[in-house]
């Protein structure tokens, strides 16, 4: 088996819902939320609300400190998670409650800052527990 093949075979959750999609004639429906806001709950009620209302995939982003490349209203969002105490960890929080709830693809924008400090593999790993396949960090 090639590499392209062992990578087709290894489609990511994220890639199916855009595949399903795409198969239907459609492009896929992505959800943006920031984690945490207004709350981690509501974040977790939206996310699975997305999910039931056609979203094909579900991208939670993690508040970052210094929002530049978002627009007002992200950066709004996320300030207002980080003000009321919003930490890194509680995106997979996040993520455990969207995916035990849904068949959702879910994907987690963040900057490579936290995933670094908190160690790539360690970060991997507490993703793939909550049930996230995919990541998205910014290029």
């Amino acid at each position: 088996m090639n590499h392209v093949e062992s990578t087709v075979q290894r489609a990511s959750k994220s890639a199916a819902a855009i595949d399903r999609a795409k198969a239907q004639g459609r492009a896929a429906l992505i959800g943006y939320l920031p984690a945490g806001y207004p709350s981690v709950e509501d974040t977790i009620a939206a996310g699975i609300a997305l999910a039931e209302n056609g979203a094909d995939l579900i991208e939670i982003g993690i508040p970052y400190s210094d929002p530049v490349m978002d627009g007002h209203v992200i950066q709004a969002a996320t300030t207002e998670a980080l003000a009321a105490g919003f930490h890194v960890k509680q995106v997979f929080d996040v993520v455990r409650g969207i995916t035990s709830k849904t068949e959702a693809a879910v994907l987690v924008m963040t900057y490579w800052n936290p995933v670094v400090r908190m160690g790539v593999d360690e970060f991997s790993r507490q993703l793939a527990d909550a049930g996230e396949q995919d990541s998205s960090p910014p290029t």
